[in-house]
């Protein structure tokens, strides 16, 4: 055996005891079918084995130690050891040596004790491998040791100063989500004004996250604004309740300062879109329009948790349990959930505290799982679908009409329809009316066909008809007036007269209900749904967007309101009108799915939300109750009352866009995920920008965000402006770019400080591929996945065989290591 492994005391040549090692350990290996590779980095020794299985760890532990801790050189503190499995890229197992008393060591010369060096010299540190990756079955332990993320915040801290208008519920929710931004003690300052001090604080420590006292007065005015220091703010924040009074204090703070970004509470679009190019650096944003979506999939109770379009792209977010055997899921690594039409979002594991990521690439998706992804959907209009369930409703109850009947249920109809009769004075009248025709019709035809000589039945039954359409002179100018006794002719002059007077009550009625009810009666009557359906109470601004969006989903619903006219406005969807306590009784709300409450009302959809509870428990079944609220104190006495409740607050729910908008992002849509809100938020590259120059996998992995959509720059691609959807990890951002990404509200705050979770260096080793026509692909690869420089790529390629340590997040790594596998032999592992 050779004296010296790597370089010994009388070495002067690192490489050459590298090479000596490696012949060494080869040599011995060879006949196991064990490849060997070291290679050394300062104090660290790197020993790579390579066979067509995964070499025995102890035995040759042991073996390598032995022969390390006899021949070592003493500078040497640390020698990792991977065991690889023929052609796989990554390890299988790492074993870290950590050597210690050294000194003692060397000083003892040739007096070294080798059978006890092992003892001496070499402890091998927690003996067992160091794999956090390999937590799941056939996992191939790709990530091998704990992460930890270190931020260095410089000295130097930049301030951000924010002015809010208005400290309502919406005002002060965007004042603890501005805050939310902040790092450090003067991360972000927020003054606020309003007009009067209010009696009590929704959010009680809102004074305390406020740089200074609450400003009374009117921010329309300049003086009041120049006060609350709008001249030094980054953006402000108008969310008075008074949408007239936010635009005029929009126009007076542009006019003080040119450059403070504007963030409006506005539900007038067209005006909005006026002002954003007349303003410009504006955004108007609509709180109860924005969490709609949030409530109408709350709604639905399962799977679709986001809904929403980005320029002709439909895209929803499904969470579910993957079932056994699913051809999309079931047993698929992770990485393979990357697609074109497909990213996958969420896989929590019991020990993640992560949002998005909290898998390893080549974890495997198991039967059971409870998952979130986000995919593209073909839009397919449910206009025909709904005639067709019109259609199927009336026949089906035509079909247990005839049943009934032929059952003998005639009595139970019989009082339906007495009912139906009694629910409105028009029915009754009208009911009431025909059946004093029907008998006075039939007397005249008796009367006629016995006492006229000669007249059949068929005209005694035509001229009945006619004596009730009030044309007595046209019977009897068309009859023998002698042949007619005259107490018959009389009894049939009653007959004209009573029928008018029907007729003139009855039509005015009809001509009152018409025009109280704008011609309610040419309308198709779409039949209430019977079970699993959501029944919409309210249909305000929040309650027409949130039917609207059932409606696209083809959930079949019922709308209860107060308000006739609004019911105009959507005609595809049965609306009933009137008292909403009453109405409730007409909505099958025992056999409904759900029930979400929107109205304006905090106490309505409270006693709503119990009305709904009872009836589900009366027949031993639960219901989905959404409730619409307030305050975070009327949500929290909710949740004790009706603990299965969904409770969301519009405002807290939509404050957070209006935080992220003051930051210069524009806020798409939002959605809830792990009981969080998610913000679908649009970007801008501007020179400036955190994220210009940086690769779209150091966007996601780095700052905890998942990119949905990506458009090039015009300006970069005069002749095309192309898009893509679920866009590759390689793309690289530059001025001009637009990116829309899903994030939570810490994912925001991490991009507007540019606070990248550090990658971790990994170690590549490379041998020369056998076809030297892919060098310039490798290349390629090499930069576009690691986001190097291309002559870094190319200098590492050009003397291959060889290594380059490349900073990359795991994601990336797993995907460098898979890709390049196809062209040459690599090796990677953490340095």
């Amino acid at each position: 055996m050779a004296s010296s492994l790597i370089a010994g005391d009388n070495s002067n040549d690192p490489n050459q005891d590298l090479n000596e090692v490696s012949s060494l350990l080869n040599n011995q290996l060879a006949s196991q079918g064990i490849m060997v590779e070291v290679d050394r980095k300062d104090n660290c020794i790197y020993i790579l084995l390579e066979s067509q299985k995964v070499p025995d760890q102890k035995h040759l532990l042991d073996f390598i130690g032995k022969g390390i801790v006899s021949l070592m050189d003493k500078s040497i503190e640390t020698v990792k050891v991977y065991g690889y499995e023929l052609g796989v890229p990554f390890p299988a197992w790492i074993q870290q040596i950590e050597l210690t008393r050294r000194a003692s060591l060397w000083n003892n010369g040739s007096t070294r004790n080798k059978s006890s060096s092992i003892q001496v010299a070499n402890r091998f540190l927690n003996n067992h491998v160091i794999n956090n990756f390999n937590k799941r079955e056939n996992s191939t332990a790709f990530l091998l040791e704990d992460k930890s993320i270190e931020v260095n915040i410089g000295e130097q801290i930049s301030v951000d100063r924010f002015l809010v208008c208005g400290l309502g519920s919406l005002g002060q929710y965007c004042v603890l989500n501005l805050k939310k931004f902040a790092f450090g003690e003067a991360g972000v300052r927020v003054t606020a004004i309003d007009q009067v001090k209010p009696e009590s604080w929704e959010i009680d420590d809102i004074p305390d996250k406020l740089a200074e006292e609450l400003i009374i007065g009117d921010c329309r005015k300049e003086d009041i604004l120049i006060k609350a220091g709008v001249l030094h703010c980054r953006a402000i924040l108008l969310v008075t309740n008074n949408e007239g009074v936010n635009v005029e204090a929009a126009i007076a703070a542009r006019r003080i300062n040119p450059n403070i970004r504007l963030v409006v509470r506005s539900s007038r679009q067209n005006l909005n879109q006026l002002l954003k190019h007349r303003l410009g650096n504006f955004v108007a944003l609509d709180p109860t329009e924005l969490p709609a979506t949030a409530f109408a999939l709350a709604g639905l109770g399962e799977k679709t948790l986001g809904f929403f379009n980005i320029g002709n792209h439909r895209l929803r977010v499904i969470e579910q349990q993957v079932p056994l055997k699913d051809p999309r899921f079931d047993n698929f690594p992770a990485s393979m959930l990357h697609k074109r039409n497909l990213r996958l979002l969420s896989f929590p594991q019991a020990d993640s505290e992560q949002l998005f990521y909290q898998w390893q690439p080549d974890m495997r998706v198991r039967a059971g799982d409870r998952i979130a992804y986000i995919e593209k959907v073909e839009y397919q209009p449910h206009s025909l679908k709904k005639k067709v369930e019109v259609t199927k409703a009336r026949s089906r109850q035509v079909l247990e009409f005839i049943r009934d009947m032929a059952k003998g249920n005639i009595r139970h109809k019989i009082d339906h329809f007495q009912k139906w009769l009694e629910e409105q004075r028009t029915r009754q009248l009208v009911f009431d009316g025909f059946v004093v025709g029907a008998i006075l019709w039939l007397i005249s035809v008796l009367l006629l066909k016995f006492s006229v000589p000669d007249i059949t039945w068929q005209k005694a039954i035509a001229s009945g008809v006619i004596l009730l359409l009030a044309g007595f002179g046209d019977v009897f100018g068309g009859l023998d007036a002698d042949k007619v006794p005259l107490w018959v002719q009389l009894f049939c002059l009653f007959v004209t007269i009573a029928s008018l007077l029907f007729l003139s009550n009855v039509v005015g009625q009809f001509a009152d209900n018409i025009i109280s009810s704008r011609f309610d009666f040419l309308k198709q009557q779409i039949p209430i749904p019977e079970k699993d359906h959501v029944v919409l109470v309210g249909l305000g601004r929040v309650g027409r967007r949130v039917a609207a969006i059932l409606e696209e989903l083809g959930q079949p619903l019922v709308a209860v309101t107060e308000r006739r006219e609004v019911a105009d406005l959507l005609p595809q969807i049965p609306v009933l009108t009137g008292n909403i306590i009453k109405e409730l009784g007409k909505v099958n709300l025992s056999t409904a799915k759900s029930v979400v409450l929107v109205t304006e009302d905090q106490m309505l959809n409270l006693e709503v939300a119990l009305m709904a509870r009872e009836a589900a428990l009366d027949c031993e079944r639960e219901i989905g109750l959404v409730v619409r609220t307030y305050d975070n104190r009327f949500s929290a006495s909710l949740s004790d009352l009706l603990p299965k409740a969904k409770a969301l607050c519009a405002y807290e729910l939509s404050s957070e866009a209006f935080a992220g908008a003051a930051f210069g992002e524009n806020m798409l849509d939002l959605f809830r995920l792990n009981n969080r809100t998610i913000l679908v938020a649009e970007y801008q590259i501007d020179q400036s920008d955190t994220l210009n120059g940086k690769i779209l996998a150091q966007i996601a992995y780095g700052y905890g965000v998942v990119p949905i959509f990506y458009q090039k720059s015009a300006l970069s691609s005069p002749n095309e402006n192309p898009e893509e959807l679920m866009p590759s990890d390689d793309i690289r951002l530059n001025v001009g770019d637009r990116l829309i990404v899903l994030a939570s509200i810490s994912g925001l705050q991490m991009i507007e400080r540019g606070e990248l979770a550090p990658p971790r260096l990994w170690r590549l080793h490379a041998k020369k591929p056998l076809s030297p026509n892919v060098i310039l692909d490798v290349g390629n690869r090499i930069r576009n996945i690691s986001g190097c420089t291309l002559n870094q790529a190319r200098e590492f390629i050009s003397v291959l065989p060889g290594f380059i340590e490349l900073p990359l997040y795991d994601v990336q790594a797993y995907r460098l290591g898979q890709e390049l596998s196809k062209q040459l032999p690599v090796k990677l592992f953490l340095a």
